[in-house]
């Protein structure tokens, strides 16, 4: 009998190498959200090469959906990696570093980066196409793999991301019947974490428009200046955080002002531009409210407006603890006991949650730095590369740790598909 967990493990040793120089290629040319036509036609190419039987492109944009039908069976398996890079400068000294500025992007120009590790993510589910495409005779059902753009959000006037994926039938023709996700992370590089229930926050662009009026720099008293009351909503918006229970985990973060005057000009308005995070869901429009009164009613007490906008919604990751129950031994057999480990939810978000939620499945965390966790605390180790978050311009990922990802999106698939999970 055929040992086909041992014949995943060989395929994914041996495709080890491609899958890092991907990872190179990827990550020395990078590409904004809703920009990657270069990174996709990669990914189509690939799996068009390996005979899947069907590749879609132009999903969402520049999505790409790959069906591979392998044996007799009903069950279907998702995997989604996201593709796109972030609006930052590279700081790494690596040969394979970024370089790129886009030129043309709206608001920009800008350097890119792939700074949360969507390259590996690519990367990585290309090389589990090859060992999945390499044992389909072995697949008692078919794999559906999504690779989306725009994961990091689309520019505000445009759509995209998962949203506009699912709306482009990402999740139907076949519907799968179970979603995989990973993610990197600054865990120790080897090390898989989960958090069950809500694994990541609920997000929202935020955007506070206050509506002053113009005039010369040295006669502010003539004119509305809206950049004091601008600097007054952010100190503000801090008091939110004494009107929600503490225990809810909530983050608001201003993360650009745009104004419309010069150093001698005071302009017509400023524009607040930010991000709400929760973790429950349930206290979304509750703080929406707050954050609106707070920007609201500063503004007219010094005789101005301000508009609050919420865009770009994505629902919180949530893991079932009944799949984690199933999905867990795979993981456990495949990284070892000791290296698959429990972690806190965050307030990062992911809009993987959009394919997970629906489906069911799971979304995990791998990570790949030179790090350590000691006394329930995630710090760097001595003489490694440091601690360095998602986004981060100095974010790394170990390549030794790809194969493990390819590894645990194989053996999760035809742990599935066979009913083993």
């Amino acid at each position: 009998m055929t040992d086909v967990r041992a014949l995943i493990d060989d395929h994914a040793r041996a495709v080890e190498q491609d899958v890092i120089s991907w990872r190179h290629t990827l990550h020395e040319h990078p590409e904004l959200p809703n920009r990657e036509e270069k990174t996709a036609a990669m990914v189509a190419r690939h799996l068009t090469g390996l005979g899947f039987d069907t590749v879609r492109t132009g999903v969402a944009g520049h999505g790409v959906i790959g069906v591979l039908h392998g044996g007799d069976g009903d069950r279907v398996m998702g995997l989604r990696a996201d593709m796109d890079a972030l609006p930052v400068k590279e700081l790494q000294d690596v040969p394979f570093r970024s370089t790129v500025v886009d030129e043309d992007y709206p608001d920009g120009p800008f350097p890119v980066a792939h700074m949360c590790g969507h390259d590996v993510h690519t990367a990585v589910l290309m090389g589990a196409a090859s060992v999945l495409a390499g044992l389909r005779e072995h697949l008692p059902g078919t794999v559906k793999m999504i690779f989306q753009p725009a994961e990091e959000g689309p520019p505000i006037t445009e759509d995209g991301g998962a949203d506009l994926m699912v709306r482009d039938g990402a999740l139907e023709n076949p519907r799968p019947d179970m979603m995989f996700v990973l993610h990197t992370s600054p865990f120790p590089a080897g090390m898989l974490n989960y958090s069950a229930g809500h694994a990541l926050a609920s997000s929202d662009y935020l955007s506070i428009r206050v509506e002053g009026q113009g005039v010369h720099g040295s006669t502010p008293w003539m004119g509305k200046d809206p950049m004091p009351v601008a600097a007054e909503i952010i100190t503000a918006l801090g008091q939110v955080y004494r009107q929600v229970p503490a225990n809810d985990a909530m983050t608001i973060s201003i993360g650009k002002v745009v104004d419309s005057g010069r150093f001698n000009v005071i302009g017509d308005g400023v524009e607040l531009i930010g991000t709400i995070r929760v973790l429950q869901d349930e206290i979304l429009d509750d703080v929406h409210a707050r954050v609106d009164r707070i920007a609201s009613h500063v503004a007219a007490a010094h005789g101005l407006t301000a508009t609050t906008t919420f865009r770009q919604h994505v629902p919180s990751v949530h893991n079932d603890p009944a799949w984690l129950d199933r999905i867990l031994p795979t993981a456990r057999r495949v990284m070892g006991d000791k290296h698959v480990q429990p972690s806190p939810p965050t307030l990062g978000y992911d809009d993987a949650s959009l394919f997970v939620n629906p489906v069911g499945g799971a979304y995990m965390l791998l990570g790949g730095q030179d790090t350590e966790v000691a006394d329930g605390r995630l710090q760097p180790v001595d003489g490694g590369r440091g601690l360095w978050p998602n986004h981060n311009p100095h974010f790394y990922f170990d390549d030794g740790v790809l194969v493990d990802g390819v590894r645990l999106h194989s053996h999760v698939t035809y742990d599935f598909l066979t009913g083993a999970i």
